[in-house]
């Protein structure tokens, strides 16, 4: 019998989601760049895409699509993200979560309007500076945010518990290290 995931490590898990909303990552350079880091041939490194392709196009697209029909409600993935977000800072702009989520600002617009008329964020003038509108969850968007996290445990945690907490951890840090490679290469290209 294996031992029961703790919810601890079910936490970091989110970080998964938030990162496969990041659809304008190009996974295919970030392993090109493994592959030649770690001296791999060609084949190697295309058998190693293909294999990620199709973890990543069957488990995470059916991961996100069940989350979004039983968790989320009537809540995109990325809309979650946003909730998750603004709830952990409280305050900022439409331009910084643009940058988090790495998407232009016209994107975060739709979006953040969308959240806006479900009344689950609302926007507030800076009153330092009246060009600046800060964006903060209702008191909706808390209770729905807080009652998505624990649907995403319970969710989570029935699939995690078939693995060996060693093999989840393991999983957890290597996502980690391409989020790490990812923002690295983020700010190398913006400069």
């Amino acid at each position: 019998m294996r031992k029961k995931v703790s919810s601890n490590l079910i936490k970091p898990f989110c970080f998964f989601n938030i990162l496969t909303i990041q659809s304008d990552l190009n996974i295919v350079n970030i392993v090109n760049c493994l592959g030649s880091e770690l001296n791999l041939d060609k084949n190697k490194v295309k058998l190693l895409i293909k294999r990620y392709e199709d973890v990543y196009l069957f488990a995470t697209k059916r991961i996100s699509s069940i989350m979004s029909d039983q968790v989320f409600n009537d809540l995109s993935l990325e809309q979650f993200a946003i909730l998750r977000i603004l709830y952990h800072r409280d305050s900022m702009r439409a331009s910084e979560l643009a940058e988090i989520l790495g998407v232009n600002k016209s994107a975060i617009t739709m979006k953040v309007e969308k959240l806006e008329k479900k009344r689950l964020i609302t926007r507030e003038r800076d009153q330092e500076d009246r060009r600046n509108i800060h964006l903060h969850l209702s008191e909706k968007g808390q209770r729905v945010y807080k009652d998505g996290e624990t649907k995403i445990e319970n969710f989570v945690s029935s699939y995690l518990n078939e693995l060996d907490p060693r093999d989840f951890e393991l999983f957890i840090n290597l996502y980690e290290k391409i989020l790490t490679i990812i923002q690295k290469d983020r700010k190398e290209s913006t400069g």
